[in-house]
């Protein structure tokens, strides 16, 4: 009798260990290989190409430090504005720039209170959606009425100032794997081909959920499956015992 009880705690056992590899599901592929898929979520103050030619400035990103926080994304003759900070993390990433004064050719001036870009991956929709604010936003041009800029421009809206410059309010466009991009503002002068990257963001399109648990009807249907299942090899075990010890009939 004790090794028909002790041959069902093996089985047991085993049922055990297999339930345990049952309810850990499959290993993630990251987990697997060793190592772990992070976002590319990042934002950044400024970057320049022309004349002048500057790095992303401020660049913070989820994998490399968040947030970065400047005096200022000054570039001498072109921009100044005043403390920015720039923001990224798992889903979202935000860039701001109070203050920002920007000189254009034939003494053209842009002014705002502030501005700033962000964007946001929702795990409901699975997409990724950006937004632009700007604060008191102004285009000044000597001799005519000055340009509002809107408070929260449609994306990709384009303002040609003739013989200056173009600026795209809330530029937006989507990237490999449904990453998006968003810049509140993009400058392209039309003298020396200086271009101008204002409070930019990127957010890719994924989700660092931990996968959903069993339900709790759904781990007592797994154990009740697996306690039938000892009960059941225990029953074998006692009847296969009872075979082997009965006499022999005459």
């Amino acid at each position: 009798m004790n090794q028909t009880i002790s041959a069902a705690v093996r089985a047991a056992g085993l049922l055990g260990l297999l339930a345990g590899a049952t309810l850990a599901g499959p290993a993630p592929a990251s987990a697997a290989s060793g190592t772990a898929w992070t976002p590319t979520n990042e934002a950044y103050a400024l970057s320049a190409s022309g004349r002048l030619t500057l790095d992303p400035v401020g660049e913070a990103s989820y994998s490399g430090g968040s947030p970065v926080v400047l005096p200022n994304a000054d570039a001498a003759g072109l921009l100044g504005t005043g403390i920015i900070t720039d923001r990224a993390g798992a889903t979202s990433a935000a860039a701001s720039i109070p203050s920002p004064a920007v000189t254009l050719p034939r003494q053209v001036l842009l002014r705002a209170t502030a501005i700033s870009s962000s964007c946001q991956f929702s795990s409901g929709t699975r997409r990724v959606t950006g937004t632009t604010r700007i604060t008191a936003g102004r285009i000044i041009r000597p001799g005519q009425p000055a340009i509002r800029l809107a408070a929260s421009p449609a994306p990709n809206t384009r303002i040609v100032l003739p013989g200056v410059a173009v600026i795209l309010l809330n530029r937006q466009f989507t990237g490999p794997r449904g990453t998006l991009t968003v810049m509140a503002l993009r400058i392209r002068m039309l003298r020396g081909h200086q271009k101008l990257l204002l409070a930019t963001t990127l957010c890719a399109a994924a989700s660092l959920a931990p996968p959903p648990a069993l339900s709790g009807a759904a781990l007592r249907l797994t154990l009740g499956g697996l306690g039938l299942a000892v009960l059941g090899g225990i029953g074998y075990q006692l009847s296969r015992r009872r075979r082997i010890t009965a006499p022999a009939g005459p």
